[in-house]
């Protein structure tokens, strides 16, 4: 038996884009202050002195990142995607009240895409995240569930470590832009936990598909004259997580086999209906996600009140799930 996690959300109790980007922003600044010759704090903490990890950036850069006004910039980048975001939902027909079945529903939540790889373009025209290594990333997401920045549902350790107890593959899907980040704040090793998830590039700081910068794509961009391996498609809605659990469980020749799903937001939809068992992760049953599902006939029930034959049912924590599913 596979199972598959969304990360902000779920295996959180918020999205982490902003303590990221938050991050992120520290970073540079700190790496700025470093190119002046200037004492320098981590950019975790307030009073931990820290030694440079990573090389400067050269003087182009950081020329690049005062002038450009990075923060400023950064505003800017998340200001457009909401105006770009509405603007799409406003014009989409059939409105949300009049989307009554799964299918005008999940053709909705692709015509998103376009909005998402815009954003994307923006994200590393900015370049909030160059010079950012996978070590620095793995780091932030420890250091910032430590401090309590970052917060993970109750019952999540105990329930990966019942899982792997009885032989349960646990496997991370996220549009989030780091898996790197996403493995620091899980807290498993990379050989308890596989995560698939967007990667940044050090370099330059774009952010590639999950696979890219290894050389095997998970997700095929559908261009012609590339091959599979040659270039993916980046990770951001409903149909390229479908993708990814469809692409993870023919590697490991598990087609056709149960497999379950825990998300909390509308870009999980496709993988919960597709699981043998979805669980969406909520506060409680008014969340946006339970709305939309029951809005297009799903039953969806508390956990403890779900029969045996129920597909889809929700829960608040890991909690109320072990010794139910696992």
């Amino acid at each position: 038996m596979s199972i598959f996690l969304d990360f902000d959300g779920t295996i959180t109790t918020e999205d982490t884009v902003t303590h990221l980007a938050n991050f992120a922003l520290r970073f540079q600044s700190r790496r700025e202050l470093q190119g002046k010759g200037q004492s320098i704090r981590s950019p975790l903490s307030s009073s931990v002195p820290t030694q440079r990890r990573n090389p400067p950036l050269s003087d182009a850069s950081s020329r690049e990142l005062q002038t450009g006004d990075l923060s400023s910039r950064w505003d800017d980048v998340v200001h457009a995607y909401i105006s770009d975001y509405k603007s799409h939902v406003s014009s989409y027909a059939p409105s949300a009240s009049d989307r009554q079945c799964v299918e005008e529903e999940i053709a909705f939540l692709r015509s998103q895409k376009h909005v998402e790889t815009r954003s994307l373009g923006r994200i590393n025209e900015c370049a909030l995240f160059r010079g950012i290594s996978r070590d620095a990333f793995r780091e932030a997401g420890r250091e910032l569930v430590r401090e309590g920045i970052v917060r993970l549902r109750p019952g999540f350790a105990d329930f990966v470590t019942a899982a792997l107890a009885k032989g349960r593959r646990v496997n991370v899907v996220s549009v989030n832009w780091s898996a790197a980040f996403i493995e620091g704040a899980c807290g498993f090793a990379e050989e308890e936990i596989s995560v698939f998830a967007n990667e940044v590039r050090e370099g330059d700081g774009a952010v590639l598909g999950p696979g890219v910068q290894a050389g095997h794509a998970l997700l095929n961009d559908g261009r012609e004259g590339l091959s599979h391996t040659e270039m993916g498609r980046n990770l951001t809605n409903s149909c390229d997580k479908r993708d990814v659990v469809r692409e993870v469980m023919r590697k490991q020749d598990l087609q056709d086999k149960p497999f379950f799903y825990f998300g909390d937001s509308t870009t999980d939809m496709e993988c919960l209906l597709e699981a043998t068992r979805g669980v969406i992760v909520a506060d409680d049953e008014n969340s946006t996600l339970i709305q939309t599902l029951r809005r297009i006939g799903k039953r969806v029930p508390h956990v403890r009140d779900a029969g045996d034959g129920e597909e889809l049912a929700w829960a608040s924590n890991f909690e109320e799930v072990i010794g139910i599913y696992i």
